[in-house]
């Protein structure tokens, strides 16, 4: 059986329940609440990369603006970038991710 890949027909912020939502090509909503959004970040910074340990664990402590978000970019066909209000915007998310975190994989 072939690998299904979904992709996102739309995403919006909703700003007034911190809370980040995207529908699937296949009809699917998902919402990602912003603080474990943030502490899901997968680049080499917060989740580490080879021997590199990452700087960001279930104890780290977030401030207001490190989990304020401000903007979602589009990455290629496979993924996207949420842009923070202290400006960290490394993190790749890729769709597959998204699903898997949705409980949608």
């Amino acid at each position: 059986m072939a690998d299904v890949f979904h992709r996102p027909t739309g995403w919006r912020i909703l700003a007034e329940r911190r809370v980040f939502e995207m529908t699937w090509d296949d009809a699917q909503v998902s919402e990602y609440a912003w603080e474990p959004f943030r502490r899901a970040c997968p680049c080499a910074y917060c989740a580490g990369e080879g021997a590199y340990k990452g700087n960001v664990s279930a104890d780290t402590t977030f401030t207001e603006k490190q989990t304020e978000l401000k903007e979602v970019y589009a990455v290629g066909r496979y993924g996207l970038t949420p842009e923070w209000d202290d400006g960290h915007d490394t993190g790749i998310y890729t769709f597959k991710m998204l699903r898997r975190a949705a409980g949608l994989e």
